[in-house]
């Protein structure tokens, strides 16, 4: 019997759980930012989503720690193995969540006030607003100077020679005012005339179509493009008949506009912060509660698989010592994880094998303990009369043979007939009488290193030609295994179990024999196998194969398979058989490879 390790199914949830709690930290972490940027402006879709965990997460939870609160008080209830032991350790697990929790709380709750009302966060917010204050005054003064220059009266005198040296004028408006960083001439048909930038970026202020800012004279809006911001001033000159629209300007530093709205954005946060901050730090507060009140649920759900995945192994270590303790050396029980439980298991299930072969060996013992004090017993009944049955039969035959003249025919063949069956009788049972007294004085064995194919071809040999319809094949066994054991009995090992097949096999057929190395626990083995394709064993005494003076042949002494399974046995060893009726027996042996 084996008992079932459900440590995968266990192993599963508690996946789905770490998925599900990482799942819930993004979450949070989520919708914390978004609280954070959206504290003055509500969003209906982030409030719904996150009203819906905070009451639907802690609800899914409660009812899976019910269920399993439920299940744990029937089990106490009942009164089954461990419930106590998983008790105590789902309320260790819990205190141990809570004293971790508590402090984390309530420290972070501590540093989330401090954070807020400390000097730190009211400097960043001076410092915020002087620096935005410096940008914006910086843009102001650009666009003023551009300005004010542009509506200047003297404009039109520095502007007198664009129709003729253009160049000139733009070194001389970069005398006056040094700010200007482009000039870009038109016509009066629109078309550029002349255009000259001060540097690449400065580039970027050439107006591609004119017709866009024809009715636009003065200063134009800004113009953004990437991260360069470009302020530009139309001017329209008029030279006698001849009219010129003349545009300058000049080019705010890379990336001016965006670091202003990063610093707008950033004042909006602190004046938001500065207004609402009683009511952010509640709502803060609050959040980091509902949040971290599912994670504690999630936690102590934790717990009872945490606990169940624990108590499994002992549970099931307890049953089978049970199962042991009434005789059972048959259980086992099943792990797949491979940790120190699992090494108890292992050493668990070594403990019982061991036992259930030490039970087979003394029942062995036992039996044929049994039957040695029987043989002899046997042995000395039957002995005694014998010798004196066979002196007065030979008596008899010598004292016919002198008197035989005289007697008739007849007489002579009653008396022939009679000593002759006394006497074959009485080496039946001399030679049964040998057979007890093997099988009673069986010695030790004798183990070396021998190599097995050697010893089974040796062994086949004898028994090759007994019969023209049976057949021998022995079939993958390496010429290099060495095995340690006895080679006269593992000899006559093989000659009993060879001699059962053939008397299987009336009708003729085949007998295989074939090796393998196996592995069991920390013990390497050698697996013989002889395979037979005769009438099988009947099913009503296959109990009995092995039983000493069992046997279904006329004229056996039933001891070849007890022999057989005594030698296997005193290699340390173990033998066993399958069977099919009409279809063939096969008998396994295994033999340690090395001597134990």
């Amino acid at each position: 019997m084996r008992i079932k390790y459900s440590g995968r199914s266990s192993s599963i949830i508690l996946l789905v759980l770490v998925i599900f709690y990482m799942l819930l930290i993004g979450i949070i972490i989520l919708f914390f930012q978004q609280i954070i940027l959206t504290i003055s402006r509500s969003n209906p879709f982030t409030n719904i989503m996150i009203f819906t965990i905070i009451i639907i997460l802690p609800i899914i939870l409660l009812i899976a720690i019910i269920y399993n609160v439920i299940k744990l008080l029937k089990e106490r209830t009942s009164k089954k193995s461990g419930a106590r032991f998983k008790t105590r350790l789902i309320l260790f697990f819990i205190f141990i969540a809570l004293l971790s929790a508590i402090p984390q709380t309530t420290l972070s709750i501590i540093f989330i006030n401090s954070v807020l009302n400390s000097e730190v966060v009211i400097r960043m917010s001076d410092v915020v607003n002087n620096a935005l204050s410096i940008a914006l005054d910086y843009y102001n003064s650009k666009s003023m100077n551009l300005e004010k220059f542009g509506k200047s009266d003297l404009l039109p005198y520095l502007l007198r020679e664009t129709p003729t040296s253009p160049e000139k004028v733009w070194q001389t408006l970069r005398d006056v005012n040094p700010e200007i960083q482009f000039l870009q001439v038109f016509n009066s048909n629109g078309e550029e005339y002349y255009f000259t930038a001060e540097n690449q970026d400065a580039e970027q202020g050439r107006w591609e179509n004119f017709s866009d800012i024809s009715d636009k004279l003065g200063k134009l809006p800004k113009d953004e493009r990437g991260d360069i911001t470009i302020l530009r001033y139309l001017y329209k000159l008029t030279l006698g008949r001849r009219t010129y629209f003349v545009l300058f300007g000049l080019v705010l530093p890379k990336g001016f506009d965006q670091k202003t709205t990063q610093l707008s954005a950033a004042r909006e946060l602190f004046t938001q912060l500065e207004l609402f901050k009683d009511t952010f730090q509640f709502v803060i507060i609050i959040f980091y509660c509902l949040f971290s009140f599912p994670i504690l649920l999630l936690a102590i759900l934790v717990s009872f698989f945490l606990a169940e995945e624990i108590i499994r192994p002992i549970f099931n270590l307890e049953i089978a010592t049970e199962r042991v303790a009434q005789g059972d050396f048959s259980i086992r029980i099943l792990s797949r994880s491979s940790d120190e439980l699992s090494n108890l298991i292992k050493s668990f299930n070594r403990m019982v094998s061991e036992l259930e072969i030490s039970k087979k060996k003394l029942l062995q013992a036992e039996k044929i303990a049994a039957w040695q004090e029987i043989a002899q017993r046997l042995a000395h009944e039957i002995k005694n009369p014998l010798t004196p049955i066979k002196l007065s039969a030979q008596r008899i035959q010598r004292k016919y043979e002198d008197l035989k003249a005289h007697d008739n025919e007849e007489l002579k063949k009653v008396i022939e007939s009679s000593v002759a069956a006394i006497i074959g009788e009485v080496e039946n049972l001399n030679k049964l009488l040998k057979d007890f007294s093997d099988f009673a004085k069986l010695p030790e064995p004798r183990q070396e290193k021998i190599n097995l194919k050697k010893l089974v071809k040796e062994a086949a040999s004898l028994y090759n030609n007994i019969a023209s319809n049976i057949k021998i094949e022995i079939k993958n066994i390496d010429a290099n295994i060495l095995v340690f054991i006895d080679y006269n009995q593992f000899k006559q090992v093989f000659a009993n179990l060879l001699l059962n097949a053939i008397q299987a096999m009336p009708s003729g057929g085949t007998i295989f024999i074939r090796a393998d190395l196996v592995k069991k626990e920390k013990t390497n083995y050698c697996r013989i196998q002889v395979r037979d394709t005769g009438v099988g064993i009947e099913e009503s005494i296959k109990q009995s194969v092995f039983d000493p003076y069992f046997t279904t042949k006329k004229g056996g002494a039933g001891l070849g398979l007890s022999i057989v399974e005594r030698i296997v046995f005193d290699h340390k060893g173990n033998i066993w058989f399958e069977s099919q009726k009409n279809i063939g027996t096969t008998f396994f042996i295994d033999i340690p490879m090395e001597k134990e």
